[in-house]
């Protein structure tokens, strides 16, 4: 018995060793890699870098104003547009298709693109919204459907809101009218977005063409997705299912039970696994070789070619000038920088908004 008390002692501190040594390991290199890029970002920061466009080659000064605004800019859009349908494919898949085949192929497919290479997502994005195939500008085309169907979810739900408040005061309790009533609101959006779709394609269709920032943005995006999608499907599979029975049991719609209960429940997970997006994209840079380029000059505009601050960092990395150089590794520092300030700002908010709800 004492025998076997201590081979097991043994192996459990080998065990214990190793996984120590491990992370102290990992440690030891994020430690490093972070004091590099603290210690050469600092001796090229100044307020030049965040206010000037670059300078011509070989011309010392300048900056990269024009990236700082090009990279918020994609990465706002990626946001807009990745976040809210990653969350919304992994509420499909873990409350309506809970179970199912499709939710676990969906499921697979996730984790699969998880893992795909963002040079590969780079020249899929290109090849549909970068390249003309033949003369149709399929890009052009595919922006305006996409603002369209925007445009048209965000009428949707103001409709739906005004029409559910409009329900509850006049109490309405045949699920007959009920159903009716939600079916003209979704036909209602349908044709507001076939109707906005008409009126902005002659508009913007040949404003979207060759390499642009909308590119960019739906790349980042692409690799969002998925990520916020199973971040989202895991935070609500671990929700018990006796709250929404509870919620249920007082006639909460399964909607409500989602919005108020199962959201509420999962919110630290979901927020997380957004944080994580974004920081995976912010970094990317092959991507936006692809499909946004890159711009000497500084734009707004997310039509053309827009400059982005990562893929400036590969050029004046690979450049021969010392003073590109020093301005990459402030860059560097800045996103790295970037990160951890919406990595604490998203933390306090759980914190502030959820932190007392849950102790009391």
């Amino acid at each position: 018995m004492n025998a076997t008390v201590k081979r097991r002692k043994i192996i459990s501190l080998i065990a214990l060793s190793l996984s120590t040594g491990a992370a102290l390991f990992g440690l030891f290199w994020l430690i490093f890699i972070l004091f590099d890029v603290i210690r050469n970002g600092i001796a090229g920061l100044s307020l030049d870098l965040f206010l000037k466009d670059p300078a011509p080659p070989g011309v010392e000064g300048g900056g990269l104003r024009n990236a700082f605004i090009g990279q918020l800019e994609i990465v706002f859009f990626a946001t807009i547009i990745g976040v809210p349908l990653g969350i919304l494919a992994g509420t499909f898949i873990a409350e309506y298709a809970r179970g199912t085949k499709f939710a676990r192929v969906v499921s697979i497919l996730s984790d699969i693109m998880v893992s795909v290479p963002s040079i590969v997502v780079g020249t899929f994005i290109y090849s549909i919204l970068v390249k003309p195939i033949g003369s149709i500008n399929l890009g052009g085309f595919l922006g305006v459907l996409f603002l369209s169907v925007v445009i048209a979810i965000i009428f949707g739900g103001i409709l739906n809101f005004v029409v559910n408040r409009i329900l509850n005061n006049i109490s309405i309790k045949n699920p007959a009218t009920v159903k009716l009533i939600n079916l003209s609101v979704v036909l209602t959006t349908v044709l507001f977005g076939l109707i906005t779709f008409i009126v902005l394609f002659p508009k913007f269709v040949d404003k979207i063409y060759g390499f642009n920032g909308w590119a960019g943005a739906s790349a980042l995006a692409f690799i969002m997705i998925p990520v916020v999608l199973r971040t989202t499907e895991d935070m609500l599979t671990l929700v018990p299912w006796t709250l929404r029975e509870a919620a249920f049991a007082l006639g909460a719609s399964y909607y409500r039970v989602i919005k108020d209960i199962v959201y509420r429940s999962a919110i630290t997970g979901i927020i997380t696994g957004v944080i994580l997006s974004i920081s995976r994209v912010a970094g990317e840079t092959a991507p936006l070789l692809f499909t946004s380029f890159n711009n000497q000059f500084f734009t707004t505009n997310m039509n053309e070619p827009i400059a982005s601050l990562t893929v400036m960092i590969f050029t004046y990395a690979m450049g021969p000038y010392e003073d590109w150089h020093k301005q990459a590794w402030a860059s560097a520092l800045v996103i790295t920088l970037f990160i951890l300030l919406i990595t604490v700002i998203a933390r306090s908010i759980i914190h502030y908004k959820f932190g007392k709800h849950k102790s009391q």
